[in-house]
């Protein structure tokens, strides 16, 4: 098990995804934007998902959008507390959540077949890139996978990122290697890690994978 300081999820062997998935995302930087105001948000859900005294989302308008020929309706959400933003599917499904200090994570559900989760590192927000992308990568040696495409810049809707592709081998019958895309994302004040867990054909999913990941807004 990694550290609390490393936080990567413990589903990471679980996933299967080619090397382009992120091809599709812009290279650039964000600023640092004004959180929303308090009444500029609400709850989405009366009840909460997994604990029915807990809402795990709140709902943020300024990201909702229509239907098209490529993605399905998607509506804007908060979560980890109001500290992340993003847009995401309205069919997506909270899996599950934790919002521990420094243990903060929400995992979703897609119906087409793919998980769609954010994690938060405890990384200090003033260590450089190169440290947090070091210590990363030495938790990801640890762990004994393999990466296969590293350190691929691009940015969410305010954020740097990094994408990385890691391949690894889950001991069976016959044995078989296992693929993920896990990103790196830093603000100002915190650093997350995105992991996408899905099938290997990702030709119907990905313009909703990435749309997600370019929609966030992290404060």
């Amino acid at each position: 098990m990694r550290s609390a300081r490393h936080l990567r999820p413990a589903a990471k062997i679980l996933l299967l995804a080619p090397l382009a998935l992120f091809g599709a995302l812009a290279i650039g930087c964000g600023g640092s934007p004004t959180a929303p105001q308090r009444d500029e948000i609400f709850y989405l859900h009366s009840t909460g998902i997994i604990d029915r005294n807990y809402s795990w989302e709140t709902y943020f308008k300024p990201l909702d959008q229509a239907q098209n020929e490529r993605l399905p309706r998607i509506v804007g959400v908060g979560v980890l507390s109001g500290d992340v933003r993003l847009g995401r599917p309205i069919d997506w499904y909270i899996r599950s959540a934790d919002y521990t200090p420094q243990h903060r994570f929400i995992s979703y559900q897609s119906p087409r077949q793919f998980l769609f989760s954010i994690y938060e590192r405890v990384d200090h927000p003033e260590d450089t890139w190169t440290e947090v992308l070091r210590r990363y990568e030495a938790d990801v040696d640890e762990q004994g996978s393999q990466i296969l495409s590293a350190r691929v810049p691009f940015a969410t809707a305010n954020t740097q990122a990094r994408a990385y592709t890691l391949k690894t081998r889950v001991p069976s019958r016959p044995e078989y290697q296992n693929f993920a895309h896990e990103v790196l994302i830093r603000s100002d004040h915190r650093l997350l890690l995105v992991q996408i867990v899905h099938s290997e054909n990702i030709e119907a999913t990905s313009d909703e994978m990435v749309a997600a990941i370019k929609s966030m807004i992290v404060y």
